[in-house]
């Protein structure tokens, strides 16, 4: 049996547990109590993965490497996972593995793009043909498909893959077999179109307005910016070139919108993408602190709010898996521990 604090956004409470048969089970009383008083939360999400391969590039995926991967996200107390798209190696592979050795997921199938609009060799498609594509992997998925919504073209800058009307039937596809969508977009234009097609995610959407915030948040969509990645990105691209440029005016207005969204029920969400080492979603939690968000949302994006998006329990419910992040200090008050877990209990089995 063990004694800790439960942290939740605005509150917290002292609780012991004990587990058995790996789950939680109730307070047996004050004289059972053994170990240190931590603070605990339910594990951390996050909402931007990609766990078939260590970079971005086509081809199949890596099987060994997804499992090894998945376990890694575990060691650093992420227990859920939306995997935004690559092939169907990661529905296949983490289907198999137990979840005392992967986090809890959801994840895109292939990656759709059009020919010429995304890095090549991944799902290229007429967009004319959208809908019937997008039935065709949501079939392979788990719960997502992932749209490639603009991509830079030379001597052209950014530009739409998609028109509105293509947009609304692909959603209206998904959303017919169960499946959310998720955009990428990094051009000006194209997060508005996204919202008016319905899409459910925009994945980075530095360009969003504050119209769009407010139809997003009413009808409780998601928002991953992807700080961190976006900021590698610009170092990539050159801060004085073009791109850099676009970029830097996009994470400004990232800065001026982020508290505006929560506001306004957008579900904002952190999300990796490949700018952290593995399974370091705390670091863009804590960087989009830096973009306005106060200790308390830092967590709530981090955890709360995306397991509420996702359906799963508030945690630490006497019969539910016996899954808990320890911290030495209170996450609200010294978000920077998020950082690094002092333990990890995933279904009552202690991983670090």
């Amino acid at each position: 049996m063990a004694r800790f604090h439960i942290r939740r956004p605005g509150t917290h409470e002292a609780v012991t547990l004990g587990t058995e048969n790996g789950t939680w089970q109730p307070d047996p009383g004050a004289g059972d109590v053994t170990g240190t008083e931590w603070w605990a939360i339910p594990g951390l999400v996050d909402a931007h993965s990609h766990l078939a391969n260590e970079v971005l590039e086509s081809g199949p995926g890596d099987p060994v490497g997804t499992r090894s991967r998945a376990f890694a996200y575990l060691e650093r107390g992420v227990f859920c996972v939306i995997d935004k798209g690559w092939s169907d190696t990661t529905v296949m592979t983490l289907t198999e593995v137990p979840p005392t050795e992967r986090p809890d997921f959801e994840a895109a199938g292939e990656i759709i793009a059009v020919p010429g609009g995304y890095f090549p060799g991944f799902r290229e498609i007429d967009p004319a043909h959208l809908a019937e594509e997008v039935k065709a992997v949501a079939a392979e998925a788990k719960g997502w498909v992932k749209l490639v919504g603009d991509w830079p073209r030379k001597g052209r800058g950014p530009l739409p893959n998609f028109d509105l009307d293509q947009l609304r039937t692909g959603v209206e596809a998904a959303h017919e077999v169960g499946a959310r969508v998720a955009i990428h977009t990094m051009a000006p234009d194209v997060p508005s179109m996204a919202v008016k097609a319905g899409v459910d995610s925009i994945e980075h959407g530095m360009f969003l307005t504050s119209d769009d915030v407010a139809v997003l948040g009413e009808r409780g969509g998601a928002w991953v910016p992807t700080v961190v990645r976006i900021e590698e990105t610009i170092a990539m691209l050159g801060a004085e070139s073009s791109g850099g440029k676009l970029l830097t005016r996009g994470l400004q207005n990232v800065g001026g919108l982020l508290t505006d969204a929560i506001a306004a029920g957008v579900v904002v969400l952190a999300g990796t993408d490949f700018a952290t080492d593995l399974g370091d979603v705390a670091s863009e939690g804590l960087r989009l602190g830096q973009f306005g968000m106060s200790a308390e949302e830092i967590l709530m994006t981090l955890c709360d709010r995306p397991r509420r998006y996702l359906g799963m329990s508030d945690g630490f419910v006497s019969g539910e898996p016996a899954d808990a992040v320890f911290f030495d200090a209170d996450p609200v008050l010294s978000p920077g521990v998020l950082t690094h877990p002092v333990a990890v209990m995933r279904h009552g089995r202690m991983l670090a």
